[in-house]
């Protein structure tokens, strides 16, 4: 009886550590990063926090795991590279390219927490760091799908940023891209800081709330850029509630080259709502080439870009017209616009759509109309947007009320 009943607890034992392995191997498993090291021995184990784990070892060994797991940080302040560009930061200067994770959550925001002290109150307390990898590198490849990437600081590249190499449902929230960990300062990419392209679809780029926001400012050389999407089958993409060409607040200049360019036969990507677009020395957004169509660009604040707010080049979004406003009393307004058009209005000061006021639909025959709306600024332009989601450059301007105007060449009010 007794043998038994040691062969009872034995056997409960065993299931009872086999489940906790699964809770570790299988769902919802939590690697923690506590090193700045890029190196990879393939050890991070989530059952023996004190083996050495680098942010290289989390993501790969987490991609083994089947389940969602979570790469979390929590590097001690005696690390090699604390304070190594910014007071208050972890930064990790890359040897070579990152590559996924697979279906997992990497949130940088963790450090702060785990640490017990917000030690960068401007910004993320991880970095990731380009300044050693050859020229013309990529920092990150993701070529999986469902990850979320949040709450780092990624810049200094010698090439591109992120690059979605045809992953899937990937969302990124909550970074710095191209400044420093503070937001204010230019340490952008010689390219692009994100690029979407060779067929990846629904990947969402920052969201709706303020946690969401990407900073995407500071790729400011001649091939640079803040977004760039292409492909014949990259789709449905959204670009949602980023600052791209500012500071961390919204309001001060740290342009790209250009904001965002679709191109290459991108098609149906949404730009918008509630994106920042601003300061950029070219393009605020720019869509090139014939069968580039179908991208939406809506709700934003686009201004004080060096050459158009919205450029439609070589056919792009099918060279829908923009819409033609015909009276304007700063409350009320009218005009053309394609049939059946959703037309946007907005006030500003230098010809492109830096307040957003309303939004009414052009009728069968082109004829729209709006009112409850005010403009404060001196200049009211307007986008349509056709039924198949192409949208246009803005329209010329329409002076509002009794301002004093200037050339539309001081862009930089």
């Amino acid at each position: 009886m007794r043998r038994n009943t040691l062969a009872i607890v034995a056997l409960v034992f065993l299931l009872l550590l086999l489940a906790g392995l699964g809770s570790a191997w299988g769902a919802g498993a939590t690697y923690t990063v506590n090193t700045t090291s890029d190196t990879y021995d393939g050890l991070c184990d989530a059952l023996s926090p004190t083996t050495d784990c680098t942010l290289r070892d989390a993501i790969q060994v987490a991609g083994v795991n089947s389940g969602i797991d979570t790469i979390a940080f929590d590097i001690p302040i005696t690390d090699t590279n604390y304070a190594h560009n910014t007071t208050g930061v972890w930064t990790i200067v890359l040897t070579n390219t990152l590559s996924g994770p697979q279906g997992d959550i990497l949130d940088g925001t963790t450090q702060a927490t785990n640490y017990g002290s917000d030690t960068n109150p401007y910004g993320p307390e991880i970095e990731i760091s380009g300044e050693n990898l050859l020229p013309f590198g990529t920092m990150w490849s993701i070529a999986q799908s469902n990850n979320t990437i949040k709450g780092l600081a990624i810049n200094r590249g010698t090439g591109y940023g992120i690059f979605i190499t045809s992953g899937d449902d990937n969302t990124i929230i909550g970074n710095y891209f191209g400044t420093d960990a503070t937001g204010t300062t230019d340490q952008g990419m010689v390219y692009q800081s994100i690029v979407i392209g060779n067929g990846a679809e629904r990947n969402t780029i920052g969201g709706p709330s303020q946690a969401d926001r990407n900073v995407i400012s500071g790729n400011d050389g001649g091939l640079a850029g803040g977004i760039r999407i292409f492909g014949a089958t990259t789709t449905d993409n959204v670009i949602e509630g980023n600052y791209i060409g500012t500071d961390r607040t919204g309001s001060a200049p740290l342009g790209n080259r250009y904001g965002i360019m679709i191109h290459a036969d991108a098609h149906d990507n949404t730009i918008g709502p509630n994106n920042i677009i601003a300061y950029n020395a070219g393009d605020g957004v720019v869509v090139e080439g014939a069968s580039t169509t179908g991208n939406t660009i809506t709700h934003n604040s686009i201004h004080t870009n060096g050459v158009l707010g919205i450029e439609l080049i070589n056919s792009g979004n099918g060279s829908i017209a923009p819409p033609v406003i015909s009276s304007n009393t700063c409350i009320s307004a009218s005009g053309a616009a394609p049939n059946n058009a959703t037309v946007e209005l907005f006030s500003g000061w230098d010809g492109e759509g830096k307040t957003y006021l309303t939004t009414v639909s052009a009728d069968g025959s082109g004829y729209w109309s709006a009112s409850g709306f005010l403009a404060d600024e001196p200049y009211l332009t307007a986008t349509a947007t056709d039924t198949t989601g192409n949208t246009s450059e803005f329209s010329a301007v329409a002076p509002c009320g009794s301002f004093t105007y200037v050339p539309l060449v001081m862009k930089n009010h």
